[in-house]
């Protein structure tokens, strides 16, 4: 495993997960390619074109996690889901080394985009997500349009300790998680946009 410090790629780095993480992050980058058309409604963003990017890599920092864990088939003990969640914070340290060591390994452009979705896409709308406690919108844009695509994909996906859930269950949590874990008008528009392409 490379240290946080080296200067490698990010490409490098996504490339250590097992390979369901990878598709996972391949899937989670197209969704918020088309959904970021949408988002266009929703937000004057100029960066909007490069969201798909930097949700591609915002589970970068699961590298960082031992992969036995990230592909575990039994239910995690509470210290290896606290292990799990850590990836938000090694994501923040080895983008805020590549910021400072001011290398290519990731177009500047989206370097800030790139940070805000993998540090704080675990953030929960009313506060009580993880790792900093952020709500509502405090949460940059990004970060809250990467949730809800990382949580559609994530339940209609199988994992190794379950199979994958239907389209119409994933959306009922969805909804059911619009105020409390995701920006309910963003889930609004995530479920105009998967009806309108089914």
């Amino acid at each position: 495993m490379k240290g946080i410090n080296e200067i490698v790629s990010a490409d490098e780095i996504l490339h250590l997960l097992p390979e369901e993480q990878i598709q996972h992050s391949i899937n989670v980058g197209k969704l918020m390619e088309y959904f970021s058309v949408w988002l266009s409604g929703y937000a004057d963003q100029p960066m909007l074109q490069y969201y798909s990017l930097a949700a591609y890599y915002h589970d970068i920092g699961k590298a960082y996690v031992p992969a036995e864990l990230l592909t575990k088939t039994g239910i995690l003990a509470t210290e290896e889901y606290r292990l799990i969640q850590q990836h938000t914070v090694y994501a923040r340290k080895w983008l805020e080394s590549a910021g400072r060591e001011n290398v290519a390994v990731i177009p500047k452009e989206i370097l800030d985009l790139l940070f805000d979705a993998a540090v704080y896409h675990h953030e929960h709308w009313d506060g009580t997500g993880y790792p900093y406690g952020k709500k509502g919108l405090e949460i940059p844009l990004v970060a809250r349009a990467t949730a809800v695509c990382d949580a559609y994909d994530a339940m209609v996906s199988g994992r190794s300790y379950r199979p994958a859930f239907s389209h119409d269950y994933a959306c009922g949590e969805l909804k059911r998680g619009a105020g409390r874990q995701f920006d309910p008008e963003l889930v609004k528009l995530f479920l105009e946009y998967q009806e309108k392409n089914e």
